[in-house]
């Protein structure tokens, strides 16, 4: 049990590093803009984009494309009706139409339905981490899936931090929201330390869900947000950036 426990605390300290070292460096950009923000958010949005196309997206198809296929389609109805449900809500609040509230209230939202989506697809990398963790500690493979998964994290702490400073949210709150978003990851470990391997299947649903969810934050939030402070050209160039890095971290990593 000894051993479950600290994989569940690795496992949470992987996510955590990458996730934490993205959060931080959005949270101590001195002065920045809303328009350099909103460069930030694009490129962030094009980090995560390339994460759907070339990471999660190839390893739910070689898992089970039925199954992965089924959680994208979930993860998208999700944002839906998670959005739709949200959207409701502000409409019924009382001075709904002052301009200079609503929109950092829409940043807030991009901010908490990014959480959303980064938790989701923690848990199955907490199992990864945590299986593996458990079986061979100082296995090669270990290190490189530690590598890739805290890699990875860091343009979604990035994406989730400058959202949520554009809505105004306190850095105590942004920080305790990072910590929240990686709670699943721990979780995912210990589940992973005491089964020992995860289904295939669940795997590849869960993986798609994750990919389904971010896939749609990115061009229903990231962008038209970033693209309400930031020129279009220079949101599709910083998108373009992003996308470049992740597969970049795609080839390294793989």
């Amino acid at each position: 049990m000894s051993a479950v426990l600290l994989g569940a605390a690795v496992g949470f300290g992987v996510g955590m590093a990458g996730t934490g070292l993205g959060g931080l460096s959005g949270l101590f950009f001195p002065g920045l803009s809303p328009a350099g923000q909103g460069g930030l958010l694009s490129l962030s949005a094009g980090v995560m984009l390339g994460v759907v196309f070339w990471d999660l997206y190839p390893e739910f198809w070689r898992l089970g494309p039925a199954y992965g296929l089924g959680g994208f389609l979930a993860g998208l109805a999700f944002i839906l009706l998670v959005r739709g449900f949200w959207g409701r809500e502000e409409r019924r609040r009382p001075g709904r139409n002052d301009e200079s509230i609503e929109p950092f209230a829409k940043f807030t939202r991009t901010g908490v339905l990014l959480g959303i989506g980064i938790g989701a697809h923690n848990f199955p990398e907490g199992v990864a981490v945590g299986t593996i963790f458990v079986q061979a500690p100082f296995s090669r493979l270990w290190w490189g899936l530690a590598l890739l998964m805290a890699v990875h994290n860091i343009p979604e702490g990035l994406a989730m931090t400058a959202a949520l400073k554009l809505g105004r949210t306190g850095w105590r709150k942004i920080i305790y929201a990072l910590l929240l978003v990686e709670a699943p990851m721990g979780l995912g470990a210990f589940c992973g330390g005491l089964l020992g391997r995860v289904s295939a299947q669940v795997s590849a649903s869960a993986l798609g869900f994750a990919a389904g969810a971010m896939f749609l934050l990115v061009f229903l939030e990231l962008l038209p947000v970033a693209g309400k402070i930031t020129p279009c050209r220079s949101v599709l160039a910083t998108m373009a950036a992003g996308l470049l890095f992740a597969f970049l971290l795609a080839r390294f990593t793989g």
